[in-house]
């Protein structure tokens, strides 16, 4: 939005106002005492007023055609003066100073304000020693570019404007999308532990119901065990525990495996890794028949990301110790 209005102000600086003064100049082109050197000058402007227009995709213009609107105003101002009449004031026949005026309040909005700053004050040096060698009068050769300065300044202030409302839009639209995701994220993680909660009391109701009736067998005993195993896993484990994992390692305990999944990270793992990590776990724990896997996975910025060792008392290779980190490939030991 403050882009579009941008252009419309380079529009209506850079085309209708220059051209207004080249046609008042034209309209008066008997005072100069040469006018090819007057026409030049207008064509100048023109070419100017394009380059300006000019899309160049991004508001700021390129560098190069910002100092070629510097000096062509200060080329258009030296044509001008150099064939306008000694001893009286040229009136509209010195059209150039609304026009570069105009030109350099258009390169303001084109995000270059340092160097139409830099062309006024060329202008307005040039533009004094031009009137002053005409033999004008201070007033009027102050009159002449007083008014460019003027509108410079207002140009200055307007762009300074402009560029705090755009500042501001943008922190509030900050704050408000951190505002936004801070309350999604405690919506989803309510979601989550509603849902939590409501899948371990379904899973604990049925146990503690037994345990309270004091009615119960060795298998009994042994399946609440597994059950306080994968409550454990999901609380302590929970970045290297899947549905999949959850039934390898049950699977694994009746075995008689001792399996201890350590979450350290506090943090979902990486997409890099997480595949090759619970590709790795799901081999070890099914093909475990005794012994013990204990899988970790390290804090957020330490290396390796997850490490797994396993004894196995039933093989004769009966250690296996895996290093999963990002980039990396898996080291096998």
């Amino acid at each position: 939005m403050e882009q579009l209005r941008t252009r419309w102000l380079v529009l209506v600086f850079a085309t209708f106002m220059p051209i207004a003064h080249v046609i008042m100049g034209a309209a008066n082109s008997e005072v100069p005492t040469s006018l090819w050197q007057y026409y030049l000058a207008m064509v100048i402007c023109l070419v100017l007023v394009g380059l300006l227009c000019w899309d160049s995709g991004k508001n700021a213009m390129p560098l190069w055609g910002a100092w070629s609107v510097v000096v062509g105003v200060l080329l258009m101002d030296l044509l001008v003066n150099s064939v306008l009449p000694e001893g009286i004031h040229p009136g509209y026949a010195s059209w150039q100073n609304g026009a570069i005026q105009m030109l350099l309040v258009a390169l303001t909005f084109r995000d270059r304000m340092r160097l139409a700053w830099l062309g006024m004050g060329l202008f307005a040096v040039a533009d004094l020693s031009a009137s002053f060698a005409l033999g004008l009068s201070v007033t009027d050769a102050l009159a002449l570019v007083l008014t460019p300065i003027m509108w410079m300044v207002i140009a200055t202030a307007v762009r300074s404007v402009l560029g705090r409302s755009r500042n501001n839009i943008a922190v509030y639209s900050a704050q408000s999308q951190l505002a936004a995701t801070k309350l999604a994220k405690e919506h989803a993680h309510g979601l989550y532990r509603k849902q939590w909660l409501l899948e371990l009391e379904q899973a604990t109701r049925p146990a503690l119901e037994a345990i309270a009736g004091q009615d119960l067998t060795v298998q009994d005993r042994k399946d609440l065990a597994l059950l306080e195993a994968e409550l454990r896993d999901q609380i302590r484990g929970r970045a290297l525990v899947t549905p999949e994992i959850q039934h390898a390692a049950r699977a694994a305990r009746r075995r008689g495996v001792k399996v201890d999944l350590l979450d350290d990270r506090k943090t979902s793992l990486p997409d890099t890794v997480a595949a090759n990590v619970f590709r790795q776990l799901l081999g070890i724990l099914g093909a475990a028949q005794s012994g013990t896997l204990r899988a970790r996975a390290l804090p957020v910025g330490e290396s390796p990301t997850v490490t797994i060792l396993a004894f196995d008392d039933s093989e004769d290779e009966n250690e296996t110790y895996v290093e999963i980190s990002e980039p990396y490939p898996a080291s096998v030991t």
